[in-house]
C-alpha cells in the first residue's frame, strides 16, 4: 500500500507538475497569438464589409434604372421573380402566369346587356323560351365579340333549363372560344369551360368532366386569365370539386402574389403626389424595389434566387475569399463582422465571415504546438495509467493475499484446536474408560488426517503453479471412475443429509488420466456442491459422450452463481458472492486445482450457473483413440 502510494507520489512530482506547467505556459501563448491573429482577421472583415456595400449599391443603382425605363428583355427573370406594372388602379405581371392571382386584373369589355332586352321579355316577361332561344341563337352570329358572347351565355342558359344538354356544351364550347370579354369581371371564356365542367358533373360523365377540369387547371396555371384573388380561390374551390386535387401556387407564387398586394395596396391608399418615386422592401423572401410616375408604378419582385444571382454574387466576387450571407433575418451569430439595414442603407443585414478551411494562424507553428501538446497528454495519461495499475494491482493481491491467509488460517485452526483439546483430556490426569479413550484416538486420527491433507493441498497447488506437478496418466473408464467417486463421496456426505444420484453413460468412456489427480478433481467440485447446496440436499452426477469428450457433469439445487463471478472463479485466491453473503468456509484454491489438473489432461471445466437455481460444472476429458 505505501509503496503504491509512493509511487504515485512521485510521478505527480516528476512528471505532472513540470508537464502541467509547460501546458500552462504554452496556452498562455497560443492565446496570445490567436487574439493577435483574430484582431487582423477582423481588420480583414471590416474592409471587405465597406466593399461589399459598395458594390451593392452600384447594383441596386443599375436595376433601378432598369425597373424605370421597363428594360425586362435585358433582365432575365427566374421562376421566383416576377415584374408589375400599376397604371391606375389595374396591375399587369411579366412574364404572364408567374403570379397566380393579380391584386387588380387589367378590366375586359363587359357584355352589353341593352343589346339582350327584347330577347329576354321573350325568356322571362313572356314566358316563351322558345322564340327567346331563336332570337338568342341570331344574336350569336354577330360580329361584335360582346354581343356574341352574351347571346350563347343565355342560349346555353336555355337549352339547359329544357335538358337539351348536349347542345348546351355546344354553347358552351363555342363561347369559350371568345376571349377579351368579361361578365360581371369573369371572363367568359372561363365561365363558359365552368358551365361545361358543371353539366358534365350533372350527366354523371365523369371521365369528360376530369378531362375538362384538368385543362382548366393547367390554363389556370399558366396565367391565361388574369384573377383577382377572391376569383382564384372560387375556381380553385371548384376545381377541388371536380378533380378531388385542387390547385394552390407554390411558396415562391404565394410570395410573389403577397408582395403584389402590399405594392397596390400601398399604392392605392397613399394620398396622391406622396407615393415615393422609388423604394425598396423585403417582405418574407421577396425583394421589391419599385420607380413611381406620375399615374404608373413599375416594380421588380425578386426572390431569392435573382437576389443570390444578381446582386449577391456580384458582392461575393468582390470579397473572395471572404464569404458573405445576406438575408431578410438575422445573421447568424459567430465570428464575423455584420452590417445591419440600418447601418448600410440596404435592405438586407450583410455578414461576412473568412473562410472556415483558411486557418487563423500559421499552420505548421499549430501543427507543432498540438504535437507538443499530444505528447504532454500521452505522456501524462500514460503515467497516470500506469501507476493506478501498479497500485491497483498491488492492492488487489494485498487483498487476496490476506483472504487467502485468513481461509487457510482458519481451515487449520479447527483441526488444532481439536488435537489441543484432545490432547489436554488425555494429559489431565485422569484416566478415561478405554472406550471414550479410543473414541478421542479416532478423533486426533480425522484431524490428523485433515491438518496432512491441507497441507499436500498446499503442496500440489505450489507445484501445479510452477508446472512441477507430476501426472502418472493410464487408461480408465471415466463412467466407472465417476460412480467410483460418487459413491465414496456419498457415503461420507450423507452424515450431514446429502443424497448423491448418479446417471451413468450407456456404454464405456476410455480416457488417458492420472486417476488420484482426477479423484482430487472431481471430490473438490463434489465437496463445492456440498458448501452451496443452501437448503437443498440433492446432488446430480451425470457421465455422458459430449462429442469426442467424456463429459462429468456435478449438479448443485442451491446458491447458484452470479454472471459477474463465473469468470473468476478459477482465479488463484479468489472466491464468489456467495461464500462472503452465507459465511461458507474454503481455502479460495480448490477450483484454481481442478482447472490445472483436467488442463494438464487436456481437458477443460466449465460452469453454467444463474442465482438461486444451482449450479452445472463440467469436466470434458478427450475419448482415448
Amino acid at each position: 500500500m505505501s509503496s503504491g502510494r509512493g509511487l504515485v507520489a512521485l510521478f505527480l512530482v516528476v512528471t505532472i507538475l513540470p508537464a502541467l506547467a509547460l501546458v500552462a505556459l504554452g496556452v498562455r501563448l497560443a492565446e496570445q497569438e490567436r487574439i493577435v491573429a483574430g484582431q487582423r482577421r477582423r481588420q480583414s472583415l471590416e474592409s471587405a464589409a465597406d466593399l461589399a456595400v459598395r458594390v451593392l449599391e452600384q447594383e441596386l443603382a443599375l436595376l433601378r434604372r432598369k425597373v424605370a425605363a421597363e428594360d425586362w428583355d435585358d433582365l432575365p427573370l427566374p421562376g421566383d421573380s416576377a415584374a408589375l406594372t400599376i397604371r391606375g388602379h389595374s396591375v399587369r405581371a411579366f412574364p404572364v402566369g408567374r403570379l397566380p392571382y393579380l391584386p387588380s386584373p387589367p378590366p375586359l369589355e363587359e357584355i352589353p346587356e341593352g343589346a339582350f332586352t327584347e330577347a329576354e321579355s321573350f325568356e322571362f316577361a313572356k314566358q316563351d323560351p322558345a322564340e327567346a332561344l331563336r332570337r338568342y341563337s341570331g344574336l350569336a352570329a354577330s360580329h361584335n365579340p360582346g354581343i356574341r358572347a352574351g347571346a350563347l351565355l343565355r342560349e346555353a342558359r336555355v337549352l339547359r333549363k329544357f335538358g337539351r344538354s348536349d347542345e348546351a356544351l355546344a354553347a358552351n364550347q363555342r363561347l369559350a372560344e371568345v376571349r377579351g370579354v368579361a361578365f360581371n369581371g369573369m371572363p367568359v371564356d372561363l365561365l363558359a369551360r365552368r358551365s361545361r365542367c358543371t353539366i358534365l358533373a350533372d350527366l354523371s360523365r365523369r371521365a369528360e368532366l376530369v378531362d375538362e377540369a384538368q385543362r382548366i387547371r393547367e390554363d389556370l396555371g399558366a396565367g391565361r386569365w388574369a384573377l383577382d384573388q377572391a376569383s382564384y380561390e372560387r375556381v380553385a374551390e371548384q376545381l377541388q370539386a371536380w378533380l378531388g386535387t385542387g390547385i394552390a401556387p407554390g411558396p415562391a407564387q404565394a410570395a410573389l402574389a403577397e408582395a403584389a398586394v402590399w405594392l397596390h395596396r400601398r399604392w392605392t391608399t397613399t394620398p396622391a403626389g406622396e407615393f415615393p418615386s422609388e423604394g425598396t422592401q423585403v417582405l418574407r423572401e421577396v425583394f421589391v424595389l419599385w420607380h413611381s410616375q406620375g399615374d404608373s408604378v413599375n416594380a421588380l419582385l425578386a426572390g431569392p434566387a435573382l437576389v443570390e444571382r444578381r446582386l449577391m454574387r456580384q458582392a461575393a466576387a468582390a470579397v473572395r475569399p471572404i464569404q458573405l450571407e445576406a438575408g431578410v433575418k438575422r445573421p447568424p451569430d459567430g465570428m464575423r463582422v455584420q452590417r445591419s439595414a440600418a447601418e448600410s442603407g440596404l435592405p438586407w443585414h450583410l455578414a461576412l465571415a473568412s473562410d472556415p478551411n483558411e486557418p487563423l494562424q500559421d499552420p505548421v507553428r499549430n501543427q507543432l504546438l498540438l504535437a507538443g501538446f499530444g505528447l504532454l497528454l500521452l505522456l501524462i495519461t500514460a503515467g497516470s495509467y500506469l501507476a493506478w495499475r501498479a497500485v491497483s494491482r498491488e492492492l488487489a493481491v494485498a487483498r487476496l493475499q490476506s483472504d487467502f491467509v485468513a481461509a487457510v488460517s482458519h481451515e487449520f485452526r479447527t483441526p488444532l484446536t481439536t488435537l489441543a483439546h484432545l490432547n489436554d483430556l488425555l494429559a489431565s490426569g485422569s484416566e478415561p474408560p478405554a472406550e471414550t479413550r479410543h473414541g478421542y484416538y479416532q478423533a486426533q486420527a480425522r484431524a490428523t488426517s485433515r491438518l496432512r491433507g491441507l497441507v499436500e493441498t498446499l503442496l500440489d497447488f505450489g507445484r501445479m503453479e510452477a508446472g512441477r506437478q507430476p501426472y502418472r496418466f493410464e487408461p480408465l473408464d471415466a463412467g466407472a471412475f465417476a460412480r467410483d467417486v460418487s459413491e465414496a463421496f456419498s457415503a461420507e456426505a450423507s452424515e450431514r443429509g446429502f443424497a448423491v444420484e448418479f446417471h451413468a453413460y450407456d456404454g464405456e468412456l476410455p480416457v488417458l488420466a492420472d486417476a488420484e489427480a482426477l479423484e482430487r478433481a472431481m471430490w473438490n467440485l463434489l465437496d463445492n456442491a456440498a458448501k452451496y447446496s443452501g437448503d437443498s440436499r440433492r446432488i446430480t452426477v451425470e457421465v455422458r459422450n459430449a462429442g469426442g469428450c467424456a463429459g462429468i457433469e456435478v449438479i448443485d439445487y442451491g446458491l447458484g452463481i452470479g454472471p459477474e463471478d463465473q469468470s473468476r472463479i478459477f482465479e488463484k485466491f479468489t472466491r464468489g458472492e456467495a461464500a462472503g453473503e452465507h459465511g461458507i468456509k474454503g481455502t479460495s484454491i480448490g477450483l484454481t486445482m481442478v482447472r490445472h489438473i483436467i488442463e494438464a489432461h487436456g481437458g477443460e471445466v466449465t460452469v453454467n450457473s444463474a442465482k438461486g437455481r444451482g449450479s452445472t460444472f463440467a469436466i470434458l476429458l478427450p475419448l482415448k483413440r
